[in-house]
């Protein structure tokens, strides 16, 4: 699918509009400098944290981003945080999929292999712009694209096994600190430090992936590494932590979301408007609302992280898809697209988009090692018929061998 080459970057500069441009004209980024500037966090009269590092450019960078968050983890907008759940787990698992391709064999010290340098930039640009653009680069550079094998996919399974344990310790559990409640756990100044200190969470990923690298490595057998099998076991484990990653968080967040929709009663009126499945996914249009004047940071954050969470899934699972369809037509020569579309859309809508790209990228993997297991059968076959074909040297023919 050569198109999708074209459509990632696409959606990059997309986002630069929809979200960068639109925050702007919207007045969001002028709320923010206005907190700043009055060093309280926003909606708030509580102080807001200015100093981190002792870096100027650092501690500036870290106030703007502190002043954004505080709106998404304060709890005071329900349909912010709701969204924000489905968020976090899309943006974990999609991140999961470019530690993969940053760690796969035949993309090895190319740019594809830096994903930290990517992990700032989508901290600091958006999910939105920085993941299509990463797997533009993927598509256009990994020669995995035009010719998908097991070697090429292969990842150190030491790698493999560390990931769920690594984004548990790098990812999970400091999100899980910023939504502690503020000030009967967390003090405000704790929590914006817990929320700058979680901001580079892709480089701690790629940071202590190495570091199990080089310390483990040396004790993996090389046969063991590149065994199809046991490959094979490792990476279904990886997309699993990764599927429920993705399709917990949003199954969750969607059932919360109908459940005040279609039964309003089972909530309080001001939850069941909050939490209506319009107020939490509903898009605002930029060319539809072009006069809009968001009236808060809060309301401005929501519309924001809506638009990065679409169009950054989008990004995710359009490039599963070119992957998976690059692989069938590879090994199997065509590709079932009634079954594929059918497919897409269930995942889609029941578990997600970035869920859905998880499940297509487990399948292509999974295709190619299965080649490679029942190649890898063949050949021992082939070897141990040929052992049985060869006549076996009788020990007195041998012994006479020896004594001449």
């Amino acid at each position: 699918m050569t198109l999708v080459k074209y459509i990632l970057p696409a959606l990059s500069a997309f986002a630069v509009y929809a979200i960068w441009s639109f925050s702007r004209d919207n007045g969001l980024f002028e709320l923010i400098d206005k907190s700043i500037l009055a060093k309280t966090l926003p909606g708030t009269k509580e102080p807001l944290r200015t100093i981190y590092s002792g870096v100027e450019t650092i501690d500036n960078t870290l106030t703007l981003l502190g002043a954004f968050f505080w709106t998404v983890f304060d709890g005071s907008n329900p349909s912010l945080t709701l969204q924000a759940v489905n968020f976090s787990g899309s943006f974990g698992a999609a991140w999961v999929l470019v530690v993969l391709e940053s760690w796969r064999k035949a993309n090895s010290w190319s740019i594809i292999s830096f994903s930290s340098i990517d992990g700032i930039l989508a901290q600091l640009a958006t999910y939105a712009f920085a993941t299509p653009l990463y797997f533009s680069f993927q598509s256009w550079l990994s020669p995995i694209v035009e010719a998908p094998s097991a070697q090429a996919i292969a990842v150190p399974p030491v790698v493999l096994n560390a990931i769920p344990l690594v984004f548990l310790i790098a990812y999970q559990v400091p999100s899980l600190l910023m939504i502690l409640p503020t000030p009967d756990i967390l003090s405000y100044d704790l929590k914006q430090l817990v929320v700058a200190i979680w901001q580079p969470w892709p480089v701690y990923v790629s940071i202590l992936l190495t570091a199990i690298y080089v310390v483990l490595s040396p004790f993996t057998s090389k046969e063991k590494a590149n065994s199809p099998v046991v490959l094979r076991r490792a990476f279904r484990r990886v997309y699993f932590f990764a599927f429920s990653l993705a399709s917990i968080s949003y199954v969750a967040s969607v059932a919360i979301s109908l459940a005040a929709t279609i039964l309003p009663v089972l909530f309080t009126e001001k939850y069941a408007n909050a939490l209506h499945h319009s107020a939490v996914f509903g898009l605002t249009f930029p060319w539809e609302h072009s006069s809009l004047r968001v009236q808060s940071v809060t309301e401005g954050v929501h519309i924001f992280l809506q638009w990065d969470w679409i169009i950054g899934s989008v990004g995710v699972l359009l490039w599963a898809i070119s992957m998976y369809v690059s692989a069938h037509k590879k090994v199997l020569g065509s590709v079932g697209w009634v079954s594929l579309g059918l497919k897409l859309v269930n995942l889609a809508l029941l578990a997600g988009p970035v869920a859905a790209a998880v499940e297509l990228m487990w399948e292509r993997d999974e295709l190619l090692l299965d080649v490679a297991i029942k190649e890898d059968v063949i050949k021992e076959a082939t070897q141990k018929a040929l052992r049985a074909d060869t006549p076996a040297v009788p020990e007195k023919a041998k012994g006479r061998k020896g004594k001449n």
